[in-house]
């Protein structure tokens, strides 16, 4: 388990969920605040209480072995988190979580960015967040206040802190620290590679590395498209910033 999951795990917004599926009184809408650099963990981990047949998150189940990495055949989400759906999006979604759960005992739907969705988009999800299909439950994930009233009050609201612990983040100064680095990223999942890259560009912005940090934005965007594994873009990284490669291998990416 990444530091990162086992604090997800750790607080008390997850306890609060976990404290809910043991009480039998699960709800079926959840709006969670917290620093989008973790959005991605966030939305796996919780998928995957609501996702395991018993409540647990990972106790073996036909549910929890459907897992692929962080791909699962009832989670319902869009292809990034970085950007909140418009209202042509958000029906397509809508119509995907009134499918019959594939394996899951529910299917679960992921909004993200929900303090920036458009008003049609939000209004879009009032009637499905305040009366979903019996099998459904849905996740608004917001950083910071704009989640309009309407909707945010047809929702659980939770916030989880996590910022202070994870950003920003040194990066590796010598080869045997950049060889740990991509060892650890071979078993990350992508949404926590994408934290500890987010937390390095951070870093790198503290300090005025404004070229690395480029150079790392460059490549978060090419780990978030999905166009290589999570360790071949930590070799990546290192040859972009350690080795001195051409900017113009980044045009393979697109």
């Amino acid at each position: 388990m990444s530091d990162l999951v086992a604090a997800i795990k750790e607080s008390e917004a997850y306890e609060c969920i976990i404290a809910a599926f043991a009480s039998s009184r699960v709800p079926h809408a959840l709006l969670i605040e917290a620093p989008s650099l973790f959005h991605g963990s966030i939305a796996i981990e919780v998928a995957r209480l609501y996702l395991c047949e018993n409540g647990l998150g990972d106790d073996g189940c036909a549910s929890c072995r459907s897992w692929k990495y962080d791909e699962h055949p009832d989670l319902v989400r869009p292809i990034t988190l970085d950007q909140p759906p418009g209202i042509s999006d958000c029906r397509k979604l809508m119509a995907e979580l009134y499918l019959a759960p594939v394996v899951a005992p529910r299917r679960f739907l992921v909004i993200p960015q929900a303090g920036r969705l458009s008003l049609p988009a939000a209004n879009s999800l009032l009637k499905i967040t305040e009366e979903p299909p019996s099998w459904a439950a849905i996740l608004l994930l917001c950083e910071g206040s704009g989640v309009p009233p309407t909707l945010k009050s047809r929702t659980w609201n939770l916030t989880f802190n996590l910022k202070e612990e994870f950003s920003p983040l040194a990066l590796p100064e010598t080869k045997d620290e950049w060889l740990s680095a991509i060892v650890r990223a071979s078993k990350m999942t992508s949404q926590e590679a994408l934290a500890m890259l987010e937390g390095w560009i951070n870093w790198c912005l503290g300090n005025g590395e404004l070229g690395k940090a480029a150079k790392l934005e460059k490549i978060r965007l090419i780990s978030e498209k999905g166009h290589l594994p999570v360790y071949m873009v930590f070799d990546l990284l290192y040859g972009f910033l350690e080795e001195d490669l051409s900017d113009e291998l980044f045009g393979h990416f697109r």
